[in-house]
């Protein structure tokens, strides 16, 4: 994950002539960024990672990714502002699914709209994207996505052992660190595109 979001803050920089997305990738990478880094370096000192970061970076993060990905597959293009206003949103879709403890929800959720996104996205035969480029891309999208459902599951009170033998082996991190790449992979795949265009 810490690869990719550092990619992310490289590649997605908000700037005066870019369109409006990209403040909300680089937003979301700056986030994503904050609690992999933090939990790499509790692993060399003493360090607890906080709390806020991972929520951030989990709930907030990869809902507003799967919002950029939906506005880029329907071609809308919003205003910086505007994506602003999105997070905030998305802030408070995380609140209610914290109050009502749906937050793993939140996170399959978000998980299936990106993937249903960057099919629509990639898929599509007048992007001119290369087609196994594309399945790939989407293939990675589609295996997280049940990384996910299959936490979500085995999180359950009455879940199957097996269920939650197969989370166990599977993490959750590296399930949200292969969309991120999918993710990132498909916005450099459709810039690609449209620069050849």
């Amino acid at each position: 994950m810490l690869l990719t979001s550092l990619w992310m803050l490289k590649t997605w920089q908000p700037k005066d002539e870019v369109p409006g997305w990209y403040s909300a990738a680089f937003c979301s990478g700056l986030l994503i960024t904050s609690f992999a880094a933090s939990n790499l370096m509790s692993y060399v000192i003493e360090l607890t990672p906080m709390y806020w970061f991972k929520q951030l970076a989990f709930y907030a993060a990869f809902p507003l990714l799967s919002f950029v990905l939906l506005a880029l597959s329907f071609k809308l293009d919003w205003p910086k502002e505007a994506w602003g206003r999105i997070l905030l949103g998305v802030c408070g879709i995380y609140w209610l699914c914290q109050q009502t403890q749906n937050l793993n929800y939140l996170l399959v959720a978000s998980a299936l709209i990106s993937s249903f996104a960057i099919a629509r996205i990639l898929l599509n035969k007048a992007s001119g994207i290369c087609i196994k480029q594309a399945n790939l891309a989407l293939s990675i999208a589609v295996f997280s996505s049940l990384i996910l459902a299959l936490h979500s599951v085995s999180s359950n009170i009455n879940a199957n052992t097996v269920a939650q033998d197969l989370a166990a082996e599977w993490p959750i991190e590296l399930a949200l660190g292969l969309l991120l790449a999918a993710i990132n992979r498909t916005f450099v795949l459709r810039l690609k595109a449209q620069s050849t265009v």
